[in-house]
């Protein structure tokens, strides 16, 4: 594979994936009545990738 196609490859890849942990905070923030932090400390995510949740959560 190219450098083009692994780079688009794996920016695709990690758009998923940040996909994935939004939906999953959003889930345990309803279903579970949890804030964004208990959301996201149950889930293990890193301290300092929390804020860039944190903002994407605000735009939806």
């Amino acid at each position: 594979m190219c450098n083009l196609s692994e780079g688009v490859m794996r920016k695709g890849v990690a758009k998923g994936v940040t996909k994935g942990v939004l939906s999953s905070i959003q889930s345990l923030m309803k279903n579970m009545d949890l804030s964004e932090e208990q959301a996201m400390a149950l889930l293990d995510i890193p301290e300092k990738e929390r804020q860039g949740y944190r903002d994407l959560l605000k735009k939806q």
